[in-house]
């Protein structure tokens, strides 16, 4: 009985409750701030690098003054950091919506790169699951079908091949998954799929492509067309690694997975 008189005079003394309502009043003085002091706690955490207290002062810019005329900025600041703390679908989010609602914006272009950058930086974890991906990929080519967008064009090509070739690596992979397992059709579809999709973006995939199809063909029996393949890959890519992976499949019990 005495431990819990002394523990209640603990929790009620002056000290114990003075820090509880310092914190409710903290919370509550932050979403009742008027807009200057939000910046100015925002701006004093941008100072000192604490960037996830300065992310949530600027998240109560952006909730409470939607008609704030520097509201597009502050968005732009709201959308750096969650890119410099690693939050990419945060950041994504955030520079995709800026690019939406203010495409006459000189920061347009900008954001949209950003937006590809942080959706890229979505595929790079460890993940057989490539929707990310191909949202990438679909995003660097809304960026190039922007004809006025030029500044950030070279480093977005780069993305887009980087993405189609991790789709392609999938693609493969699961064809020669289908070939080990006697599911020819369903290899032949992934072909298919490889041809429409990629070839017309992608010359160097046609020699891969004239392998991967010899590979079939081999399982399949299907000599005329292994032949064909064959001299097709050593005519128009003699010095090609395929070209030797094919040439392989006649002459060796080697089993390339490329």
């Amino acid at each position: 009985m005495k431990k819990n008189v002394n523990l209640l005079k603990f929790v009620f003394s002056p000290l114990v409750l003075a820090i509880l309502i310092s914190g409710c009043a903290k919370q509550k003085k932050k979403e009742d701030m008027a807009f200057n002091d939000l910046k100015s706690r925002a701006t004093a955490y941008m100072d000192k690098k604490r960037y996830d207290d300065a992310a949530e002062y600027f998240e109560q810019i952006v909730s409470q003054h939607p008609d704030h005329p520097d509201i597009a900025a502050y968005k732009l600041v709201l959308a750096g950091l969650y890119f410099k703390l690693g939050k990419y679908p945060a950041a994504y989010e955030m520079y995709e919506h800026f690019n939406q609602f203010y495409p006459a914006s000189s920061k347009a272009e900008y954001a949209k790169y950003r937006a590809v950058l942080a959706k890229y930086y979505q595929t790079l974890k460890m993940d057989c699951d490539q929707t990310e991906t191909e949202e990438a990929t679909r995003l660097c080519q809304e960026y190039l079908n922007n004809t006025d967008y030029r500044k950030y064009r070279t480093d977005v090509v780069d993305i887009q091949k980087t993405c189609e070739h991790k789709l392609v690596d999938k693609e493969v992979y699961v064809f020669n998954f289908y070939l080990r397992q006697g599911k020819y059709d369903a290899a032949e579809k992934r072909l298919e799929t490889l041809r429409k999709t990629y070839l017309a973006s992608n010359n160097a995939l046609d020699a891969r492509l004239l392998y991967l199809e010899s590979k079939l063909a081999k399982k399949q029996k299907n000599k005329t067309l292994l032949t064909k393949n064959i001299e097709k890959l050593a005519t128009k890519y003699p010095e090609s690694q395929f070209t030797l992976m094919a040439q392989s499949l006649v002459s060796s019990k080697n089993n390339f997975i490329f």
